[in-house]
């Protein structure tokens, strides 16, 4: 079942097939329009690391006059070369040289709306401790200099007004990191740990973070 979906995306709840939408963003007649089915395309591409589907993006956003989303020099390659993870380590590379372009303030209103889109269509930040896996995903993934103690504000500048108190990042939340992290593996990127106990937060916040970056 699950390779017979892979060329299927699942968007407002439907299962449609990639060409479906790729025909639909291209008749839609504005760009804002067919940003709807381009993003689902374009977040579909990333977590299967389809690089002939970014291609097919690309074309659309052309067709509009947008500019294209950049791909790095390994991704002209031929495309036997780009299988599996290779290819969705294009599209991370892609998403970190992109966000270190960006002025603060595009960087903050980034990690703003990632973070927003994660609490409301995912149920996976419950307690403070989930700071955690939001720290390390911006640290390894984009802001590899931050430390924890400017995490702080920075947690705090990217949440929505009305976010509990009680939810909120301070500097007692970042003393538990170290306590969730297993001693062998401090130091380690999320993404290589053996036991990341904020594993599927973080897969899913690195997703996201990477499709508003791409889109």
């Amino acid at each position: 079942m699950k390779n017979e979906l892979r060329d299927y995306v699942f968007l407002d709840g439907m299962w449609l097939q990639e060409q479906q939408l790729l025909k639909l963003a291209m008749n839609v007649g504005s760009l804002p329009g067919a940003e709807h089915y381009l993003c689902a395309l374009l977040f579909d591409a990333v977590i299967k690391g389809k690089r002939e589907l970014l291609l097919e993006v690309n074309k659309v956003r052309e067709h509009y006059g947008a500019s294209p989303i950049p791909l790095g020099d390994e991704d002209l390659k031929d495309d036997k070369e780009l299988r599996g993870k290779s290819r969705v380590s294009v599209a991370d590379e892609q998403a970190r040289k992109l966000f270190l372009k960006m002025t603060d303030e595009e960087k903050l209103e980034v990690l703003r709306e990632s973070f927003c889109t994660l609490l409301s269509d995912f149920h996976l930040f419950i307690y403070n401790i989930h700071w955690l896996g939001i720290y390390m995903v911006v640290r390894d993934r984009l802001m590899s200099d931050l430390s924890q103690v400017d995490f702080i504000d920075l947690a705090n500048d990217m949440c929505p007004e009305d976010f509990p108190e009680d939810l909120r990042m301070s500097a007692s939340t970042r003393k538990n990191f170290m306590r969730e992290i297993e001693a062998e593996e401090r130091g380690e990127v999320y993404y290589k740990m053996k036991h990341n106990p904020q594993r599927l937060l973080c897969e899913k916040f690195w997703d996201i973070v990477k499709m508003t970056i791409l889109s």
